[in-house]
């Protein structure tokens, strides 16, 4: 149960992900059975909007992010370290402002509803505040623990403990 909590967004994310394959059926019921599932096309947007952003921020809290640190890791230890606490605040500023455009996004587009399913576009512009929301507080801790871990350690190593 702890290892389910501890990964919730990657557990939602590959859920989200897996409700997708409405598109799969969509597919093979368009062709052999000459009949579309017209909501089919909406959720499986949605989900893999929350796919996208959550799945976002699990990277970025485990680190799966592409970065290229042949440079940074030639510098000295110490120049090493203010690299990444300057490198993690500009992804937490980054985040943070994100969020909060998300957030006004979101509550701009409120009257507006989806076609067919004729729900809120809140539900799926959601997927936004939440993604970044979580990228912002997983920025956060990132620079806590970098700014807390010794000079010489290597990047990833100690924030994955």
């Amino acid at each position: 149960m702890k290892k389910i909590l501890k990964n919730l967004d990657a557990y939602f994310a590959g859920f989200m992900f897996a409700i997708t394959l409405v598109v799969v059926v969509n597919v093979f019921t368009r062709k052999f059975a000459n009949y579309i599932i017209p909501w089919g096309e909406e959720v499986a947007t949605t989900c893999f909007v929350y796919t996208t952003f959550v799945g976002a921020a699990w990277c970025l809290r485990t680190h799966q992010h592409v970065g290229v640190d042949l440079l940074v890791d030639k510098l000295p230890a110490g120049a090493r370290k203010i690299v990444h606490i300057l490198t993690d605040l500009i992804i937490l500023v980054t985040n943070g402002y994100i969020t909060w455009l998300s957030y006004q996004f979101v509550v701009s587009s409120s009257v507006k509803t989806m076609p067919i399913l004729k729900i809120s576009s809140v539900w799926l512009n959601s997927a936004l505040i939440l993604g970044f929301g979580l990228m912002t507080i997983y920025s956060l801790v990132n620079l806590i623990k970098t700014i807390r871990q010794p000079a010489d350690t290597k990047r990833g190593e100690e924030l994955d403990s």
